[in-house]
Order: structure tokens, then C-alpha cells, then sequence
């Protein structure tokens, strides 16, 4: 299914609210962020007259005077995305690395070895703290943990060269008192205040479970992860193992087009905000998306409560405690205050797309994609609850929220055309052809 670019979250936290309030069935929502307009969330068209917060009607309204925008802003643009969006060599080197971890084998069981080296697919028990600039940083640290954390060298699951960095380092070596050091540098796309920072981690290795990696060969490739030759003969092994990674960069590549999308569609946003000078905006819109913020975490706190039990209850025993780690806000912020920041950055997005709509003479939705709106939002749905029909949909959501949805979509579609992607090296973004068809994963 196509991923949409923008705006899921709201509208997911809006139907899945009103639906799990009817059905008790918890789901996910999408992480992007955009805009959206309908029912509050937890309502359906039975109740909206009761419990809706009123909406600003934007299509009504002339909303450009109070948006201070050039055409210049958002036409003929050039932005840029990370440099790890870029699908290379040493991604499909890694990606097979991390296939041959998956099919690793015991060497000597589970005995755990302490006077031996470490090497790429065992297992390290460990306890690690990580410091930037000679400071320790907050969720870098297990060190006084009562149990080491199992890490599999060649899973991927810290940041690139941590688990490279314990190879050779025997376990009986290190102990708190004289921990072993690694070095790292963190993605450029990794969250803001580690972003691009080097971090110095001291490790201590308990001891290690030892695994040998699935040799990588032509049998390997044929029968283990059922790849299809696309010839019947090949002048050598390495010829196949060739073709086979073509495959795998295609794959990737394929794989890495959802987060080049949304990261495209931040970088349009960070601009067209930054830009973008809003005012008067209006109170109730602010509410609304105030509510349905509150109303997503008040949905997911009592979720993971009931299933949670007593262990979340007493790590998070009230939704205020929860709502900076859900929301992802500072331990000291006040969550209500950045909740409310939040909205009035959905409503600036709103204003935004409007103003420029009744610039180029746009502001307006067919019947064609009001219709298209629907039956997106069936098939989404429909994969998680089953059958749904068009008339569910429209109860559920509103067709207010669904016109405007279309519109927005639109809109973003529209402006995505306006802009020239690039990476941060410079090079062009070339999205692939067809993003929409499934794709199989390497293993088979």
C-alpha cells in the first residue's frame, strides 16, 4: 500500500480512539506529523454534535492576510535530507552482515567464555556508559543495572561501530575499575542533541556466548535464502554473489524510499515554518488539536496500564509522568505548555498550506478526491479491523476531516513539486520509480 507523505498521525489517533472505545482493541499510530481536520478524537458522528470542539472553517475564511509568505518561499526550492538516506555499498555489505548474523550457530553452546576474544556474531554480556564532551548523556547507560545487556555483535542494534569496537577485546580483561573504551561518532539523523556528536563509551564484558556467522557463499546465498538466479549459468560463484547484491541494493533502496519520503516532507516543513510568519491563530483550532494530543496519550496510557500492569504503573503512576516520555519532552517540561506548543504548530501548518492554496488559486477538492480520501482510509483500515466500508469511514472520521484531508494532501503533493532534493553531499535525490508495489525481504 502507498504510504502517504503527510499527515496520518491525527487522523489514525482520531478513528483508532473512536473504534477502540467501541471494539476494546488496542493499535499503533503513524509518528508523522501534519494536517488534519475533523471530529475530535473518540467520537463518531452520532456524538459529534456533543463533544466536537468547534473547527474553524478554513475553506470559508480568507486566511492569506494573516500569513506573511513569498511566493519565493515555496517555489523553486532547493532542500536537502541526510547523507543516511543514501543507499551504498556499505549498506549492502552491512545488510549481509546482518543475514549471516541471523543464521549464526553456537560454537560451544551457551558456555560462557571470558578468556577468549570477542568476534563478530557472538554474543557480549555487557555494561556500557556513554559520555559527549566528557559528560555522561541521559539513556546511554546500564551500569547499574543488576543484569548485563545481551548485545550480538553484527545484529545492528547499537550505532554504527560500537559492536565493531568490542571485536578482539577479551572479557576477563575489562572490569568496572578499567573498563575498555570505544569511540563513535552518531548519525547525523540521530536524535538532535546526539546528532553528529562523538560519544566515548566505557564497556565492561562480562563474558561472552560464542556464535560462528553463516559462511556467505553461493550455497549460502541459493538455498539457505531461496534467491532465484536470474541465469542458469554463471562463469563463476562471485558472478552469482554479484548479481545477488545487486538485488540486495535494489532492495534496500526500494526499503529506504517511506523514510526518504518523510524526510523530504520534514525538510519542506522545517523550511515553509521557519519562513512562514502566522497570526490570529484561531483559538479553537489550537483546542482542537490540544484535544487530540491528549486524547492519543490519555488512549495509550491506559493501554499500556492494563497490559503493563503493576511494573508501568510504578515506573509512570500518573499520564503526567508518561506524557514527557511518550511525547518525548525534556524530564523537567512542562508537558501541557509543549502539548499546547505542538498544536499551534499544526495550526500554523494548516494556515500555511491555506494561505498558499488561495494564492495559486487552489483551495478547493473534487469529488474525485474526496472520493480517493475514502477509500484510502478503507484499505488502511481495513488491513487492521477487517471489512470497512466507505459509509464507516465517513462516520468515523467526518467528511469535514475528510475534505480537508484531501486537501492537504494535495497541497503537500503540489509543493513536493516545487522543490529540488538533495543530499547533504550534494548529490540529487532520485526517488524510485514505483514505491508503492510490496517488496519481499532478502531471506525469503
Amino acid at each position: 500500500m502507498k504510504r502517504k507523505i503527510l499527515f496520518v498521525t491525527l487522523a489514525a489517533a482520531m478513528l483508532v480512539t473512536s473504534m477502540t472505545a467501541c471494539n476494546n482493541t488496542g493499535n499503533g499510530t503513524d509518528t508523522s506529523v501534519g494536517t488534519s481536520t475533523g471530529t475530535a478524537a473518540g467520537t463518531t458522528a452520532d456524538t459529534e454534535a456533543e463533544t466536537a470542539i468547534p473547527r474553524y472553517d478554513y475553506m470559508d475564511a480568507e486566511v492569506a492576510p494573516d500569513v506573511t509568505i513569498d511566493r519565493a518561499d515555496y517555489t523553486n526550492l532547493t532542500l536537502t535530507v541526510p547523507d543516511s538516506l543514501k543507499v551504498g555499498d556499505e549498506d549492502v555489505r552491512d545488510y549481509i552482515e546482518n543475514i549471516r548474523f541471523q543464521y549464526r550457530t553456537a560454537v560451544n553452546g551457551s558456555a560462557m567464555v571470558k578468556d577468549q576474544p570477542l568476534a563478530m556474531g557472538d554474543d557480549a554480556y555487557i555494561y556500557y556508559k556513554g559520555f559527549v564532551n566528557g559528560e555522561e548523556f541521559e539513556g546511554g547507560s546500564n551500569w547499574d543495572d543488576k543484569a548485563p545487556y545481551t548485545l550480538g555483535l553484527g545484529s545492528g542494534k547499537f550505532i554504527p561501530g560500537f559492536e565493531e569496537g568490542l571485536v578482539g577485546i577479551v572479557p576477563n580483561t575489562t572490569s568496572k575499575t578499567q573498563p575498555a573504551e570505544i569511540t563513535v561518532t552518531f548519525p547525523e539523523d540521530y536524535a538532535e542533541e546526539l546528532a553528529g556528536k562523538e560519544a566515548v563509551f566505557q564497556v565492561v564484558i562480562e563474558y561472552a556466548v560464542q556464535y560462528k556467522l553463516a559462511d556467505y557463499n553461493r550455497e549460502f546465498v541459493e538455498k539457505t535464502l531461496k534467491y532465484e538466479p536470474k541465469k542458469e549459468f554463471y562463469a563463476s560463484d562471485a558472478a552469482l554473489l554479484s548479481e545477488f547484491e545487486e538485488y540486495v541494493m535494489e532492495y534496500l533502496t526500494k526499503q529506504m524510499q517511506a523514510n526518504l519520503d518523510n524526510a523530504k516532507n520534514a525538510a519542506l516543513w522545517e523550511h515553509l515554518t521557519g519562513v512562514a510568519e502566522c497570526k490570529n491563530l484561531p483559538d479553537t483550532e489550537v483546542a482542537y488539536y490540544f484535544d487530540v494530543y491528549k486524547s492519543e496519550l490519555d488512549y495509550y496510557y491506559n493501554y499500556y496500564s492494563s497490559y503493563g500492569g503493576a511494573e508501568f504503573k510504578t515506573q509512570y503512576p500518573t499520564v503526567d509522568s508518561f506524557a514527557v516520555v511518550y511525547f518525548g519532552f525534556a524530564k523537567d517540561a512542562d508537558w501541557k505548555a509543549e502539548l499546547t506548543k505542538m498544536a499551534e504548530q499544526m495550526v500554523h501548518r494548516d494556515m500555511i498550506l491555506h494561505a498558499i492554496a488561495e494564492t495559486e488559486d487552489m483551495e478547493s477538492v473534487t469529488q474525485e478526491e474526496f472520493d480517493a480520501q475514502v477509500q484510502y482510509w478503507v484499505d488502511y483500515y481495513s488491513s487492521y479491523y477487517g471489512t470497512m466500508t466507505k459509509e464507516d469511514v465517513i462516520k468515523n472520521m467526518g467528511e469535514e476531516f475528510l475534505r480537508e484531508s484531501a486537501f492537504a494532501e494535495k497541497m503537500n503533493a503540489w509543493l513536493m513539486k516545487q522543490v529540488t532534493f538533495t543530499y547533504k553531499d550534494g548529490t540529487p535525490v532520485v526517488s524510485t520509480t514505483d514505491n508503492t508495489a510490496e517488496t519481499e525481504t532478502v531471506e525469503g
